[in-house]
């Protein structure tokens, strides 16, 4: 019993610290395509959303489906004739807001994408033109052009969890 124990204090440790601040994961929508949405923080506060969906939708299109299903979500944003400027994100008790207008002039939201297990590019696209895609992932970081903190997928999610579960059994 104490050895199951301490390989799960182990594991979850190991993860704790290989994927930094994950503190939520939502799975919104329906349908055959899916995307993950990541959204890091100053605070070092990472928020993880799996979307799925069928048909067409653009990465601004999957920010407001996010900002209507997910449960506190906020999304706050200017429209201009070439189309959407994210201001504003919040999930949870995290908020950022900039309009990329303080020095050193980062405080704004960066927007990242990458295809499937494909590395981090900054987008050179706004949120209006990006076509999400099956396997395509999506990430937001506020007040910094660092790529996107590594997090855990949905499937490791799972796994934890499960192990979290299995050493609560073994415990009682």
């Amino acid at each position: 019993m104490k050895m199951s124990l301490a390989i799960g204090t182990i594991v979850l440790s190991a993860t704790g610290s290989a994927f930094g601040g994950l503190i939520s994961s939502h799975a919104i929508g329906s349908g055959a395509k899916s995307a993950t949405l990541q959204f890091d923080f100053e605070t070092g506060n990472a928020h993880l959303v799996t979307l799925r969906w069928d048909g067409d939708l653009n990465g601004f299109q999957a920010l407001q489906m996010v900002a209507a299903q997910v449960n506190g979500a906020q999304l706050d944003y200017q429209s201009f004739s070439f189309g959407n400027f994210v201001t504003g994100i919040g999930i949870g008790g995290d908020y950022q807001y900039g309009e990329g207008d303080l020095w050193p002039v980062e405080n704004y939201w960066h927007y990242w994408n990458a295809e499937g297990t494909g590395a981090w590019s900054e987008s050179m696209v706004g949120a209006d033109a990006r076509m999400l895609s099956d396997g395509s992932r999506d990430a937001w970081g506020f007040g910094s052009n660092a790529l996107p903190q590594a997090v855990p997928g949905p499937g490791v999610l799972g796994l934890l969890a499960g192990a979290g579960l299995c050493t609560r059994r073994r415990r009682s």
